[in-house]
């Protein structure tokens, strides 16, 4: 009997494209050494082909071996002269991971601590840069804890106006969620390979304006072997003073193009907007009821449902996880923190048929 195909309803494990599964496949039957003559065109394309896709040119695209955080812990090891304070906008639970990373690197910090989902107060931000109480501002743009964006355009208007830096979490919403960085006046992006771009979560990146990345030369890297400056004089010199992963960049070049075949973000974006469209719909006529919160726009990316009345989160997903239907099973995401017993969450991401959201629906209703 064959097995059920499991379709992953979460942010982070998903089934890839073929391109990229191709990869995965067949890069045993011709490697590529990490430090030979083939490294450097290979790391050359990864890196135009994440500004080309961002539309970033002003940006220096920087690869690092591990997942989201790790892009995190470079961001605020490198970015941030060890003197200055940093407003920290935390209305979520990678908000929190914000704060808990910038006080291990002993970074001054001012923290805008709020309810999860909450809209920061702008006039408030506004305050803290005017009275010159903070140097740098760092927010999440797409908050998976909620399933919202917070308003980094907005945000990213006040630091300028004052001069500051803003570093900001894209982890979640990079390749699927429009971000102008640029005009959004965006210093740093922390970044993901995996989420929005569809390849694997080991290997990772950031994002740094170029001017910032000049001002880097002169700020002392805290975070050993996250050295964002270091980096990326080395790679743009085709080579990594690490280990790192062919294989990982090979995947990545191929997601790049699996991209760019979709119609690149704003394909994604439409593409993702269906899914959602269709699941919302479906979770409204099943008596579910979406989470939200006054003046958060939604990601297209997944929604945070609250959990019905009589059931558990640890039911459903066991339900969806265990009984096939229509030769699928479906695993489900928790909320995390303060939102865990009230929330659950389903993320609509990686490379499915719209057919298998639709099925979802029908065993979703099952379980209700």
């Amino acid at each position: 009997m064959e097995s059920p195909r499991v379709v992953s309803l979460t942010p982070a494990v998903f089934h890839l494209s073929e391109a990229v599964n191709r990869v995965s496949r067949t890069y045993g039957e011709n490697p590529i050494v990490p430090r030979g003559p083939r490294l450097k065109p290979l790391i050359d394309r990864v890196r135009r082909g994440i500004q080309d896709a961002l539309g970033a040119p002003g940006y220096e695209p920087v690869l690092l071996t591990g997942s989201g955080s790790t892009a995190m812990a470079a961001v605020l090891g490198s970015c941030l002269r060890p003197e200055e304070r940093l407003l920290v906008i935390r209305n979520g639970a990678y908000g929190d991971r914000i704060h808990e990373f910038a006080t291990t690197l002993r970074q001054p910090i001012v923290d805008m601590r709020l309810p999860y989902g909450e809209r920061p107060d702008l006039a408030a931000v506004e305050g803290v840069l005017a009275r010159g109480e903070a140097d740098a501002v760092a927010v999440v743009y797409g908050g998976t804890s909620t399933c919202t964006l917070n308003p980094v355009a907005e945000i990213g208007a006040i630091a300028k106006r004052h001069g500051k830096k803003l570093l900001v979490d894209g982890i979640s919403a990079l390749f699927v969620e429009p971000m102008h960085l640029e005009a959004w006046n965006v210093s740093a992006v922390m970044g993901s390979c995996n989420k929005g771009l569809h390849s694997h979560p080991n290997l990772t990146m950031a994002l740094v304006r170029a001017d910032l990345m000049a001002e880097m030369e002169h700020i002392a890297p805290r975070a050993p072997s996250l050295e964002l400056h270091k980096l990326w004089k080395a790679q743009r010199a085709g080579s990594h003073p690490y280990t790192i992963d062919p294989m990982s960049l090979c995947q990545v070049e191929a997601a790049l193009s699996h991209l760019a075949s979709v119609g690149g973000v704003a394909g994604r974006h439409a593409m993702y907007a269906e899914r959602i469209a269709l699941l919302r719909a479906g979770y409204e006529r099943l008596g579910l009821t979406i989470a939200r919160w006054e003046g958060m726009p939604l990601t297209v990316i997944g929604t945070a449902l609250h959990i019905p009345a009589g059931k558990t989160y640890e039911a459903m997903a066991q339900r969806l996880a265990s009984e096939s239907v229509e030769g699928h099973v479906f695993e489900i995401y928790a909320a995390q923190g303060k939102l865990s017993d009230k929330l659950f969450r389903i993320f609509n991401m990686g490379d499915y048929p719209l057919s298998a959201y639709e099925i979802f629906l029908r065993a979703l209703a099952r379980v209700l």
